[in-house]
């Protein structure tokens, strides 16, 4: 796996759970929220091995097939040092409080060892909690694989099991209707698709589930956001309900999002159209995500994530 800008990843990751740990430790989420955005966090390195935080110490540790183990990340860099602590603080003249002092109600000497023995039960049990914290992502680990379309001019990470891929420089017009190109009456621009099963997605047949992905610049010019987020290929009107439509940013693609829901009739079948575009409009993405995507929340979500596209070499 080609992980561009794979230490500034590892930076972006540190800084993304530690703002993620405040909210959940201030309580603005709870564990499910916290721990699908630790999963999102998760990057894999040039040997194809899954790094990880930790739930509760928030190291890095790796898949090595069996089990997960701290570690360093390839060519890291820790984050900046968190501020001096306390004693560093102190001015001068100013004095810590005696390491011998007694609190009241502390134990008295008689009392040690039992006292050690608790303390060492709670850090044993520390250790059970973050150790099934990190087998519950193993257990869970997402796998993707890159999918890239004429030279790389786009690309985007599906999941694995999405096995069908087709990629085209040009993409082919094709049935009325069906893609872009057949929509703008010319070449829209290079396309991508991945699906679990091609048959399945022309059809619409169960248990289909898919991705189809175009870049184009002639689109960008002749149409908004509005206008393609719901039209041509992105119509699922004839057969899904419209659902909620939001706005999308991630820089530097910022666009619209329509939900489609109860496809077919079936409440379990659904899809998502997005179109999105640099701040500079040099190229417009249209994105479709469809089929029985029950459970499917964090896969919709890294597609979103990871589509790519380099507006200035498509023609």
């Amino acid at each position: 796996m080609d992980f561009r800008g794979r230490e500034t990843g590892f930076r972006e990751a540190d800084r993304r759970f530690t703002e993620t740990k405040r909210q959940f430790d201030a309580g603005s989420i709870g564990d499910e929220e916290f721990d699908a955005q630790r999963r999102r966090l998760m990057i894999q390195d040039d040997e194809g091995r899954w790094w990880a935080k930790s739930r509760k110490t928030g190291d890095w540790n790796y898949h090595d097939g069996n089990a997960w183990i701290r570690g360093t990340p390839p060519d890291y860099q820790p984050p900046p040092e968190s501020p001096p602590n306390r004693r560093s603080r102190l001015k001068q003249g100013e004095r810590l409080p005696s390491s011998r002092a007694t609190l009241p109600g502390s134990a008295l000497p008689g009392d040690m060892g039992k006292q050690r023995r608790w303390v060492v039960m709670a850090i044993l049990g520390l250790m059970m909690v973050s150790l099934v914290g990190i087998v519950g992502i193993a257990a869970t680990a997402p796998a993707y694989a890159l999918v890239e379309g004429d030279s790389g001019k786009l690309s985007v990470e599906v999941p694995s099991e999405w096995k069908e891929h087709i990629t085209a420089g040009s993409e082919p017009e094709g049935e009325k209707g069906k893609t872009w190109s057949s929509f703008l009456g010319e070449n829209a621009g290079p396309s991508v698709a991945a699906v679990n099963n091609l048959d399945y997605w022309r059809t619409g047949a169960r248990p289909h589930k898919g991705m189809y992905l175009v870049a184009s610049r002639q689109l960008a010019r002749e149409y908004t956001n509005d206008e393609l987020v719901a039209s041509g290929p992105n119509d699922y009107s004839a057969s899904c309900q419209a659902g909620a439509r939001r706005s999308f940013d991630r820089p530097p693609y910022s666009g619209k999002i329509q939900e489609w829901i109860n496809c077919g009739g079936e409440s379990d079948h659904t899809a998502r159209t997005l179109v999105a575009a640099p701040e500079d409009r040099e190229c417009v993405v249209l994105l479709q995500i469809g089929g029985y995507l029950q459970g499917d929340e964090e896969n919709i979500q890294h597609i979103l994530d990871t589509f790519e596209a380099d507006c200035g070499s498509i023609s």
